[in-house]
């Protein structure tokens, strides 16, 4: 049953347009102090990004950029909690996600991370 879904593995990324890198942190020593430094998990990364829901009635304060989004990649990427997720989707544009879950691995063919842009607007 599940070799259907580890052949769907290899040919989704080809049919994902955006592309990701992914920030989180590791723990740095320096002595006794105990600090913490950003990290490259992923660079260019074939992604989609899926946009959960996007309406102007859900919006608390006009002036701000909020909604929720859905990231599917590949397995085999440790996602962590709170990582930070830049993406360029097919058409150039960049968009910075600042808050994420830790992926979601349940899927055999892909793995899923909730995300929330809360930015302000700007052109």
């Amino acid at each position: 049953m599940k070799q259907p879904f580890k052949q769907m593995e290899k040919i989704l990324p080809a049919l994902w347009n955006d592309r990701v890198t992914i920030y989180g942190v590791s723990e740095t020593n320096d002595g006794i102090f105990n600090d913490t430094t950003n990290k490259v998990i992923v660079e260019n990364e074939s992604a989609k990004i899926v946009l959960k829901g996007l309406k102007a009635s859900d919006q608390s304060f006009f002036g701000t950029d909020t909604y929720d989004a859905k990231l599917i990649l590949r397995n085999g990427i440790k996602i962590p909690a709170g990582a930070v997720v830049d993406v360029l989707d097919a058409n150039g544009n960049q968009v910075r996600y600042k808050r994420a879950s830790k992926g979601y691995t349940g899927y055999i063919s892909h793995q899923e991370v909730a995300l929330v842009r809360d930015e302000k607007a700007k052109e």
